[in-house]
């Protein structure tokens, strides 16, 4: 592999990460996840940042919504963080979160679901579809245009992403996929090439899709695996990252060719020299910025900022 001098210090810097060993092994997988916030870099100071916390029944899910400038009317973005559907939070993103909003100019909400293992398929799922039902019908009150709505997210994120845009294909605009995960068979050339790492493994993704879907019956579920939807056609323009370095790539690969099989606009840029991961290491690694210009140029491409 030819890892850049940047990529090989983020990963001594994880490599050095201590981590309490009395938890269970998500909990632990959870602390180990929250230490990477550093090396997304500095916090960059956003017009407004607010929390909400919505309820649905007896759950509830919080949100952190970030607007970069206080224009009526702002196109939204509905962020799904990664974390193999068992890690993750409104803070695990958050640094990456200010820069894109800063840098799309568009409102960022950022969606914290519930986990697996103890919220296994499809609560999390649920929390995500729940939401954009009532982020459309408040949008008044956020200062979002409602016919203007994109969702994004990056690894398991990005699976719920795929899945919330095809339920809601007629009122999103873009999706903006990062490093998704859309399969769970594990069999692709890029998972046999890099089941030892860097940074992900086939042990951590076995027992990752073991907790997310410990039910039979959901095992060839398409709205918990993307790869396997065939209701595809009508879906919006789609962007999506891919690292050269990563396990999951070949995977992503696979449902964007699918995606432009049904005629769907996709742009699919892969960042040589790169790892799972790295959209939040903006604060080591130089293509953090550049995939964030690239989902930029692709989101102005396909919305009005207007």
């Amino acid at each position: 592999m030819n890892l850049s001098e940047q990529v090989h210090k983020t990963l001594a810097f994880i490599e050095d990460i201590e981590v309490p060993r009395n938890l269970t092994a998500w909990e632990t997988g959870r602390i180990f996840y929250e230490n990477f916030i550093p090396l997304a870099g500095e916090k960059e100071t956003v017009f407004q940042i607010e929390e909400k916390t919505i309820l649905q029944d007896d759950n509830s899910i919080r949100l952190r919504i970030y607007s970069p400038n206080d224009t009526e009317n702002l196109p939204a973005i509905i962020y799904f963080h990664g974390g193999w559907f068992n890690a993750g939070s409104l803070d695990s993103h958050d640094t990456p979160l200010r820069q894109l909003t800063n840098a799309i100019q568009a409102t960022i909400i950022s969606v914290d679901y519930r986990l697996a293992p103890e919220h296994p398929f499809p609560a999390g799922l649920n929390d995500c579809e729940f939401t954009v039902k009532w982020i459309t019908a408040n949008a008044a009150s956020l200062h979002i245009n409602p016919d203007n709505i994109s969702i994004a997210g990056d690894s398991a994120g990005g699976a719920l992403a795929a899945t919330i845009t095809r339920k809601f294909r007629k009122k999103i605009k873009t999706q903006l996929l990062i490093y998704p995960v859309t399969d769970n068979s594990l069999e692709t050339a890029s998972w046999n090439e890099f089941q030892n790492g860097p940074l992900l493994n086939l042990e951590g993704g076995i027992q990752a899709w073991n907790w997310y879907l410990p039910a039979i019956e959901n095992q060839n579920n398409p709205d918990a695996i993307p790869l396997l939807a065939d209701d595809l056609e009508t879906l919006p323009p789609t962007f999506i990252a891919v690292a050269e370095y990563d396990p999951l790539r070949d995977e992503a690969v696979q449902y964007a060719e699918k995606l432009k099989a049904n005629e769907v606009i996709v742009k699919l840029n892969l960042y040589k020299g790169t790892t799972h991961g790295f959209f939040q290491m903006g604060g080591f690694i130089p293509e953090a910025k550049v995939v964030m210009q690239d989902m930029v140029d692709f989101f102005k491409t396909y919305n009005s900022t207007k």
